[in-house]
């Protein structure tokens, strides 16, 4: 089984922002500061490359220490019901507290089918070779 190769200009970033949210989550239960550092490190990567980190990663990350948020152990989750149906996530370490909305009929705006604006294919080697042949045999002909 081959894996397609999919390149894209911020790919190193995005492999790096990977690894340091692994490292942040792993050293969430051994220590809490290094897993700030780490949870800082990749909210960095991307404010330096102008790249945006998906909501699903930014819910689980505290907005001002930049730990992750575990339930139990870095953090206390209660259900809301009062004003509007929401989740409660408490941070441990800094005593923070974010709200996420809880309805059947909210979504985020990324699901939503207007969010989308183009979708990129990963060209095919083959195609990609086909193209840099004809592009050199009409260079041929002009020269």
């Amino acid at each position: 089984m081959s894996q397609k190769s999919c390149n894209f200009r911020g790919k190193p970033v995005f492999e790096r922002m990977n690894f340091l949210y692994q490292a942040s989550q792993i050293m969430a239960k051994i220590d809490p500061v290094a897993s700030s550092f780490y949870g800082n490190a990749m909210i960095n990567c991307a404010k330096k490359t102008v790249s945006k980190i998906e909501p699903d990663i930014k819910r689980t990350m505290c907005k001002s220490c930049q730990s992750p948020l575990v339930a139990g152990e870095t953090a206390r989750v209660r259900l809301m019901t009062k004003p509007i149906k929401s989740i409660k996530i408490t941070c441990l370490l800094c005593k923070t507290s974010k709200r996420i909305v809880n309805k059947k009929e909210y979504k985020l705006w990324l699901e939503c089918p207007e969010s989308v604006v183009k979708i990129l294919k990963d060209p095919d080697p083959s195609e990609k070779k086909a193209k840099n042949t004809n592009s050199t045999q009409v260079s041929k002909r002009y020269d």
